[in-house]
């Protein structure tokens, strides 16, 4: 109505307001459009274009982005990062505080989640491991000290381990970092360098290696039962480098797996067959003592089993945690596995534990 044009009644003239019927005549008026029902109207017009809105963006694709170009423009961006993990998970306790570190070719990020998105993550099981191919949306942020992302919902991080390959130890190269194996071999050795870390250093024909077992990997995946020496396991887990050389870090204390069989490190071979050709390859040989004396780092002795002799040398590591070491006489029976080592024109034997020395007859 304009606002020159009073509301009036087309019968007596008088001013009406708002009245639907004059209350002077009792004339009825055209019906006009209230106050309530245009209110009424404009919120659920509002309700409906939230409700489009809001399914508009479920629908519309996160924005990919590469971690290179990544600049300060984009702080507290939301935005979507797929990549390989080459360092982590760490996980702390008491913090609930989960992290790894993401690489896509152009740069790294570090991916960052708390208290109830982490404990999410490590209740159901999909915290990413080394190796992993990982799809994850966040909230970026830039710091001075660098780029990092905040996963702040649990579902919008997707998780795809490789499948491992078989492989033998001394296959495993610098080159397959990353890269997720499976091997089967003997327990030579479990050690703790410092709290945190358990390696359990294993063998198989090919050679040996360490697998690296760390307590962040024991809170988010349960405590780990350490196999002995002797104990023949198979191990899955991503190749890792420590000081340019390849270790294997387990997703799970569940991927280092006790075996019923035997795995057997050496070939047993007459002493007579062994050449110089043989350095570096374990081998088992039986025979005789004879000639045993200390030296300065150990005790030596020779073996013989009549197709010919060879020097056994014991380091002084070894030697000291021999149960039996003083059955190790000349004439007793042995059967000792170990390196084929050279040494100034001399072969030698040289076992890698204590476990690797049996006597059969003192």
């Amino acid at each position: 109505m304009p606002a020159d044009q009073k509301p009036q009644c087309p019968s007596c003239g008088r001013f009406i307001g708002p009245y639907e019927s004059c209350p002077y005549c009792g004339a009825r008026l055209a019906a006009r459009l209230s106050l309530r029902a245009v209110k009424i109207a404009a919120l659920l017009l509002a309700t409906v274009g939230l409700l489009a809105l809001w399914l508009l963006a479920l629908r519309r694709p996160l924005p990919r982005l590469s971690i290179g170009e990544i600049s300060a423009t984009m702080n507290f961006a939301y935005g979507e990062i797929a990549g390989w993990v080459v360092d982590g998970p760490t996980y702390n306790p008491d913090s609930r505080t989960l992290s790894f570190t993401l690489e896509d070719g152009t740069g790294r990020i570090r991916v960052w989640a708390f208290r109830n998105v982490a404990e999410a993550l490590r209740e159901s099981g999909t915290v990413p491991a080394l190796g992993d191919q990982v799809i994850v949306a966040g909230t970026v942020r830039v710091q001075e000290e660098g780029v990092s992302l905040t996963l702040n919902v649990p579902r919008h991080l997707q998780v795809f381990r490789p499948e491992a390959e078989e492989r033998e130890i001394g296959s495993i190269t610098p080159d397959d970092a990353f890269r997720r194996v499976r091997v089967r071999g003997r327990v030579q050795r479990v050690r703790e360098p410092y709290p945190g870390l358990t390696l359990i250093t294993l063998q198989d024909t090919t050679g040996e290696m360490d697998v690296a077992v760390y307590a962040d990997v024991q809170w988010l995946t349960g405590g780990l039962a350490p196999p002995t020496p002797g104990d023949s396991v198979e191990v899955e887990a991503a190749v890792s480098l420590y000081r340019g050389r390849p270790q294997l870090v387990p997703a799970s204390v569940h991927d280092i797996r006790l075996l019923e069989e035997e795995v057997f490190i050496a070939e047993e071979r007459p002493i007579g067959s062994i050449t110089p050709g043989d350095v570096g390859h374990l081998v088992t040989v039986r025979g005789t003592v004879t000639q045993a004396r200390p030296f300065s780092a150990g005790y030596r002795f020779l073996l013989d089993d009549g197709t010919g002799e060879i020097t056994v040398i014991l380091w002084q590591d070894v030697y000291s945690t021999l149960p039996d070491s003083e059955a190790l006489v000349e004439g007793a029976q042995v059967e000792i596995t170990g390196e084929v080592a050279l040494y100034r024109d001399t072969l030698e034997v040289i076992p890698g534990g204590p476990e690797d020395v049996r006597v059969l007859e003192p």
